[in-house]
C-alpha cells in the first residue's frame, strides 16, 4: 500500500517541497534539478528547522548544479557493479563481446578493491597514479601494455555508465594511456622567487627609457600583480577585463573584491585577494579619463573601459616581450624544476600550487571553479601536489589521535 502524504508545503518560491508521511515523523524535501528530481530527508521533525535545513541542502545541490558539480554522488565500487551486471546480461544473451570478461576480471581483481568506496566524482591523475604503482606492486611486475588497456578499457566502462546515468560530467572523464599518464607539471614560481620577482620590478621601472617605455613597465607590474594574486588567464580573461566588471560585496560581514571574467571557458566571477585593490587603485590613477573618479565612483559607474591600459587610455596586448625581459634581468626565465622558460601562465600556475599547498581552506573543487577549469585538469597538473597533500592529510597531525595506541 502506498504511503500516505500528512502535510506537504512549497517553499523558496515553490521550487522545494517538503513533506511528511504518516509513517515518519522527519520532513522529508524533493526539487528538481537538471530534468532530475532529488529526494532527501531533512533528518527534523519540528518544522521551522525542517524548512531552514531544506533550504540550505537546496543551495548546497544548487551550487553544485550551476558549478558542474555531480548533484549525486556515488562510490566507483557502485557503479562499477552495475558495469558488470550489464557486461554479464550481454555475454549471457550471446550479444556481448568475448573481451567483456577480461573487463570484468580487471574489475573485480584489481579496479574495484582499489578504488573501492571512493567516489567516483573524486578520482583524478594523482589517483591514477598511486592505482598504478599499487598494481605494479601486486604484480610484481611492470604491466603489458595489452594488461594496461584492458584495465583502461574496464575503467572506461564504469566512466561510460557514470555519466550515462548522470553522477559523473562529461568534462571530468579523464583520458587515459597505455603507458600511463604522469603529471604535466608546468613552470611556476616559488614563494621566494616570486618574491624575488616584485622587488625587481622596482628597480626594472626605474631604468626604463621615458615615455611609452616607462608607462608599459608601471602597467605590466600591476598586470603581473594581479595574474598572480587571482590566477585569471592572461590574454583573453585579463585583456577583456573592464571596470564595470568588477565590484565590491559583502559578504557575511566581510568586503570581497570580485572579478566577472569571460574568456576560454565562459564567464565566471571569481574572488580576488585583497591586495589587488592596491593594485587597481594604482592603474585607476594612472589613467587619464577616470581618475578624476574616487574608486569607489569608479567601481559603481560601471565604467566600459579597460583596466589594462596606459594612462591615454591604449589598449596594449603586447606584455609577453616585456615580461620575458623583466624575467631575463631578474635571472628567472628558466623554471629549473621544469627546465622549461617560464611565460605569463606561469603565474597562474603558481597561484594554483600555492592556492594547493598553503591555503587550508581551498579544496579542489572551491579551485576548479574559480580558475574556470576542471578538477581533472587540475588533477592532471598538478597531481604532484595532490598526492603529496593526501599524503598528508591521511598521516594526520604530528600528535595525532593515534598515538599511545
Amino acid at each position: 500500500m502506498p504511503r500516505l502524504i500528512s502535510a506537504e508545503n512549497k517553499i523558496l518560491d515553490g521550487r522545494v517541497v517538503l513533506s511528511r508521511r504518516d509513517t515518519s515523523s522527519a520532513w522529508q524535501i524533493r526539487f528538481k534539478l537538471n530534468a532530475r528530481w532529488i529526494r532527501l530527508t531533512t533528518g527534523k521533525q519540528n518544522f521551522r528547522e525542517a524548512k531552514e535545513t531544506a533550504a540550505d541542502i537546496f543551495m548546497d545541490y544548487s551550487f553544485k548544479a550551476k558549478n558542474r558539480l555531480p548533484i549525486i554522488n556515488r562510490t566507483f565500487k557502485s557503479i562499477a557493479l552495475i558495469a558488470i551486471a550489464e557486461m554479464k546480461t550481454a555475454l549471457d544473451s550471446k550479444i556481448g563481446r568475448k573481451v567483456y570478461r577480461d573487463y570484468i576480471f580487471a574489475l573485480n581483481l584489481y579496479l574495484i578493491p582499489y578504488f573501492d568506496k571512493k567516489h567516483i566524482h573524486t578520482i583524478g591523475y594523482a589517483d591514477l597514479e598511486l592505482f598504478e604503482a599499487w598494481r605494479n606492486a601486486k604484480l610484481g611486475r611492470l604491466p603489458k601494455a595489452s594488461t594496461i588497456g584492458t584495465h583502461n578499457s574496464a575503467f572506461n566502462r564504469v566512466y561510460d555508465q557514470a555519466i550515462r546515468l548522470g553522477y559523473l560530467n562529461a568534462d571530468r572523464r579523464l583520458e587515459l594511456s597505455n603507458r600511463g599518464r604522469k603529471s604535466e607539471r608546468r613552470p611556476d614560481f616559488t614563494i621566494q622567487e616570486y618574491t624575488h620577482l616584485y622587488r625587481t620590478m622596482r628597480s626594472w621601472i626605474d631604468s626604463g627609457r621615458e615615455g611609452k617605455s616607462t608607462h608599459m613597465r608601471h602597467l605590466l607590474r600591476d598586470y603581473v600583480l594581479i595574474l598572480a594574486n587571482t590566477g585569471i588567464r592572461h590574454g583573453t580573461e585579463a585583456d577583456n577585463l573592464k571596470w564595470k566588471h568588477i565590484r565590491i560585496a559583502n559578504e557575511n560581514g566581510k568586503n570581497l573584491l570580485l572579478f566577472n571574467v569571460s574568456g576560454k571557458t565562459g564567464h565566471r566571477e571569481l574572488v580576488a585577494r585583497h591586495s589587488c585593490v592596491s593594485y587597481l587603485r594604482r592603474l585607476h590613477k594612472r589613467t587619464d579619463s577616470i581618475k578624476h573618479l574616487s574608486f569607489t565612483q569608479l567601481l559603481e559607474a560601471k565604467q566600459d573601459i579597460p583596466v589594462f591600459a596606459l594612462s591615454d587610455g591604449t589598449e596594449t596586448r603586447n606584455l609577453r616581450q616585456p615580461f620575458r625581459e623583466l624575467l631575463k634581468t631578474a635571472d628567472l626565465l628558466k623554471d629549473p624544476r621544469t627546465a622549461k622558460n617560464r611565460t605569463l601562465y606561469s603565474l597562474r600556475h603558481m597561484y594554483a600550487t600555492l592556492q594547493l599547498t598553503h591555503s587550508r581552506s581551498t579544496n579542489i573543487h572551491l579551485l576548479a571553479v574559480q580558475m574556470g577549469t576542471s578538477v581533472s585538469m587540475i588533477e592532471k597538473h598538478y597531481s604532484h601536489l595532490i598526492a603529496r597533500l593526501r599524503g598528508a592529510d591521511l598521516a594526520g597531525d604530528e600528535h595525532g589521535v593515534y598515538d599511545g595506541i
